[in-house]
């Protein structure tokens, strides 16, 4: 044998131990982060999104290992999405609000959630723990559809009569009737004209009334922030995590608790059916509900937390659906019967918006 053979034999020998650590050591790693490699999908709203980088996803990232994607887009769109990809999902984990949760359950394409995995539930309002019914979806912010105004250019808004007024024709702008709100801007319209939620021609007169003289119905609360931004709006309802982005406008801007109440809802989330990484979701659920991503979102005005231990600056909370006086003057809606007359809406919607 060859010296130069007996020398790599010795050589490899040597190193055997070293290479048999090192493959230890990445089996350790590996049992550390179980889901290392994994990709995790999520259908969410894309506003704000630097900031749900920041505060969620990267964090979350980094905790487990894991690569999240984003599919992003209004409820409408999202929901159309997963319901032609049924058979097929792609999408892990699912953010609608609440009548499109609604749906999304009876259409299928979102599945209970099992309690046992989520550590941070039991710390979040009562309410907001299963608001479907059937541990299909959770409330992960709690948020509101408010009124504000430009102080500098029109009267003080006091009630939701006020957005037919005159002065506000040719500058005021109110939510599709495909967004989180817009079915809601009919119920708040038919109490403050009729005194009655259900009395809904009434305010679809009003709707009606008001579509002429409108900027435009935004479809995303970023249409309303450029907008606002570019002075061509002066009036609108807006969602309650839009209003750091229009305070930071710098214009004086003013919201209000109009005399018959605010609207309230809540973002829910779900794990979407038929996913091959049912664990990841629920971490990624536990996580969102965690008291430091909760905190973070409400320090940066992004989401109003949903769990009742967090206690929040006096600058901060005004600007969320934050506080007993705030959150008693809010209405809910039941997501069934919205969800019910969904498709009726929208062509009656249409229908006025197509004159």
């Amino acid at each position: 044998m060859k010296k130069s053979v007996i020398v790599l034999i010795a050589l490899l020998l040597a190193v055997t131990p070293v290479f048999a650590q090192g493959a230890k050591e990445s089996a350790a790693a590996s049992d550390d982060m179980p889901y290392k490699g994994q990709t995790l999908t999520i259908s969410m709203w894309g506003y704000n999104m630097d900031l749900l980088e920041k505060n969620i996803i990267k964090p979350f990232e980094e905790k487990y290992g894991v690569t999240v994607v984003t599919e992003s887009g209004n409820n409408a769109d999202r929901f159309t999405k997963m319901v032609a990809r049924k058979a097929n999902p792609l999408v892990d984990v699912a953010l609608f609000a609440g009548s499109w949760s609604y749906k999304a359950m009876e259409e299928g394409i979102i599945q209970p959630y099992d309690p046992s995995k989520l550590t941070n539930l039991s710390a979040i309002m009562e309410t907001a723990q299963d608001p479907l019914g059937g541990n299909y979806a959770i409330g992960y912010t709690i948020q509101h559809l408010g009124l504000f105004y430009r102080t500098d250019k029109v009267a003080p808004i006091t009630s939701w009569r006020d957005l037919t007024r005159d002065d506000l024709k040719g500058v005021l702008s109110i939510p599709g009737i495909t967004t989180t709100y817009g079915p809601m801007l009919i119920y708040m319209l038919s109490e403050a004209w009729a005194g009655d939620f259900d009395a809904t021609d009434v305010g679809w007169e009003k709707i009606e009334e008001m579509a002429p003289a409108l900027v435009t119905a935004y479809n995303s609360s970023s249409v309303l922030n450029t907008l606002v931004s570019q002075e061509e709006v002066y009036a609108a309802p807006y969602s309650s995590f839009a209003w750091g982005t229009i305070k930071g406008t710098g214009l004086p801007v003013e919201s209000v608790i109009p005399e018959e109440g605010l609207v309230g809802s809540f973002s829910m989330i779900s794990v979407a059916a038929g996913t091959k990484h049912e664990e990841l979701a629920h971490l990624y659920i536990d996580h969102l509900l965690s008291y430091e991503v909760q905190l973070a979102e409400a320090m940066d005005l992004v989401d109003s937390p949903a769990r009742t231990d967090i206690t929040l600056p006096a600058e901060v909370a005004e600007n969320l659906t934050y506080g007993e006086e705030l959150i008693s003057q809010l209405h809910f809606f039941d997501h069934k019967a919205m969800a019910e007359v969904q498709e009726e809406w929208i062509d009656r919607w249409n229908a006025i918006f197509s004159k």
